[in-house]
C-alpha cells in the first residue's frame, strides 16, 4: 500500500511540473580533452601526468598504505590509476574518484578484476599481482608474488 502511495505522489509531482510548463535544465557537455600519446610532441619536462585513458593534472591521494613492497616485481614501473574516493559521500564536495600510484610489471599482459562494487581491484600479471582495497579512510595497495 505504501509503494502505491509513493508511486502516486511521484506521478502527481511529475504532472504538476508539466502543468506549470517547467523546462528541464540542459545537461552540461562533459568534454574530456584528447589524450596525448607518446609521439604527440609533449616534452618530458612539461607537467603532464598520463593516466589510462584520462589525462590527470590534479593532486595525488595521500592516504595510501603500501604493504608487502618486497614482493613487488623487479621490472616494475609506476602506473597511475583512478579509484573510488574512500572519503567521499553524498553530503560533501569531495571528488568521487582519486588518483593513486601503483608499480606494475612492464612485461606481460594485465588482467583487471573488480569486486565489491569497486572496493576491491586486482591487477594480475601472472606471477605478480597488485591488490587495491578501498578502506573506510584510506586505500591499501598490497603487492603479491
Amino acid at each position: 500500500m505504501k509503494s502505491i502511495a509513493r508511486l502516486c505522489s511521484v506521478f502527481v509531482v511529475l504532472l504538476a511540473g508539466v502543468a506549470q510548463a517547467q523546462e528541464l535544465a540542459p545537461i552540461p557537455d562533459m568534454h574530456i580533452p584528447a589524450v596525448p600519446y607518446a609521439n604527440s610532441g609533449v616534452e618530458t619536462g612539461e607537467s603532464v601526468i598520463f593516466v589510462d585513458p584520462v589525462v590527470y593534472t590534479g593532486t595525488m591521494f595521500r592516504h595510501v598504505k603500501y604493504t608487502d613492497v618486497h614482493e613487488m616485481s623487479p621490472c616494475a614501473a609506476p602506473k597511475l590509476i583512478m579509484v573510488k574516493n574512500p572519503c567521499a559521500d553524498e553530503s560533501c564536495c569531495e571528488p568521487a574518484m582519486v588518483c593513486i600510484e601503483i608499480c606494475v610489471p612492464t612485461c606481460g599482459c594485465e588482467e583487471v578484476t573488480c569486486r565489491r562494487f569497486g572496493n576491491r581491484i586486482r591487477y594480475d600479471y601472472g606471477k605478480y599481482a597488485v591488490d587495491v582495497r578501498i578502506k573506510r579512510d584510506h586505500i591499501q595497495v598490497d603487492y603479491q608474488d
